[in-house]
């Protein structure tokens, strides 16, 4: 049968989140659904999680069917329960695609009965921090039951083969793809009026995080690090940009190093694209990353990047291109890094200029969906 008259491709997609919720793996899954072709896809995507208490994101109408399930451990009733119900959707639903990603969606996809015809793919989106031994363990077993693996970068992948003993012939990479038209750098005239909206004024150096204030995030380092830039640098600003459990813990310790009237937190925020322009720096502290949506998206606006050199943040910040990578947890690197940029206003438009042109030739949204696009195709319908 010909490509144009074969019938919409129908795809599962699992995963633990709300995907119009705050997060990165959210945004990845937003943006997929959202640029599938609905001519050629029927997307049904069920969230082993509740709604989502305050959306950042929205999906037009039609692009998916949205189904909430939220569940406790996959082993207990409601886990359990969950699994009968993908298990009834999979035999019913015609489908070519069972895609999951995070660790009870995987479980629920490997585990599937073998008579499910369906082809199944794990998106790995982060480099596996929350997993347990036990838990590894089990992976080593479930991962053969995949038909692909798919992540964003090649650090992910690297490290399944080495500790969960993945196919590598059976792994994939395909970075995630970023909005250039909504993030994208403005001129100097709407640049100031963003800024009015902050309460910055130009002549002030602003540094941006956009982070859950979870652990791996490492915000207590960040704050740090700015404290002891903010020493030397006395006008210098910060912008963290995100919730999370950490944040009276984050607030406590902005207010005992006397920064409170130089960190500002925005909190969950719908309109980054208005946020990103008005910085001068990006910032990621973090212990561990997949590939970083935050940073490409900042990269996308024309910014210099500061980050940890953990992950995949090697594959997107080239050292003295377009960005600089410390050391995780080393708050002297940190702050000395971003001394750098503060007092050196050239280096953040050449890093910023180079970023965006590398985002716009390597890491569009397009890119990303024609990859996708042609997994799909290689595996519903090549045998």
């Amino acid at each position: 049968m010909d490509t144009l008259e074969r019938e919409p491709l129908r795809l599962l997609i699992l995963t633990d989140t709300a995907i119009l919720g705050p997060g990165g793996s959210e945004r990845f899954l937003r943006n997929l659904v959202a640029h599938l072709p609905r001519t050629r896809y029927s997307i049904d995507v069920l969230q082993l999680a509740a709604p989502p208490r305050e959306r950042v994101g929205t999906l037009d109408d039609g692009a998916a069917r949205l189904m909430y399930r939220p569940i406790d451990a996959i082993y207990a009733p409601r886990g359990l329960a969950a699994f009968w119900f993908v298990l009834r959707r999979a035999l019913r639903g015609n489908y070519s695609i069972l895609q999951s990603q995070h660790e009870k969606s995987d479980l629920i996809t490997a585990f599937l009965p073998r008579f499910i015809r369906a082809r199944r793919i794990s998106n790995r989106r982060d480099m596996g921090f929350q997993k347990t031994g036990r838990l590894r363990a089990l992976f080593r077993r479930a991962n053969a039951r995949f038909d692909r693996i798919v992540a964003p970068s090649r650090a992910i992948l690297d490290a399944l083969v080495a500790e969960e003993n993945a196919d590598g012939r059976r792994c994939t990479a395909i970075p995630n793809g970023v909005d250039t038209q909504r993030f994208r750098p403005v001129d100097a005239a709407a640049r100031t009026v963003l800024r009015d909206a902050l309460g910055f004024d130009d002549a002030a150096c602003v540094i941006g995080c956009v982070a859950s204030f979870t652990p791996v995030k490492c915000h207590t380092v960040l704050v740090e690090a700015f404290a002891a830039l903010h020493a030397r640098h006395p006008g210098v600003q910060l912008v963290l940009v995100g919730e999370g459990p950490l944040r009276g813990a984050i607030e406590a310790q902005i207010a005992a190093l006397g920064l409170a009237g130089s960190v500002h937190l925005l909190g969950a925020r719908a309109d980054i694209e208005r946020i990103l322009p008005a910085l001068d720096v990006f910032v990621l502290a973090s212990s561990t990353e997949g590939l970083s949506n935050a940073i490409l998206e900042a990269q996308s606006c024309g910014l210099p990047v500061v980050a940890t050199d953990v992950g995949g943040n090697g594959e997107l910040v080239r050292e003295g291109i377009d960005g600089r990578r410390v050391p995780p947890n080393d708050v002297a690197a940190l702050a000395g890094a971003l001394a750098e940029l503060v007092a050196d206003g050239q280096r953040r438009s050449a890093f910023g200029t180079a970023a965006r042109e590398r985002v716009e030739r390597e890491f569009s949204i397009a890119a990303m969906v024609a990859a996708y696009e042609k997994l799909y195709g290689e595996l519903a319908y090549v045998r």
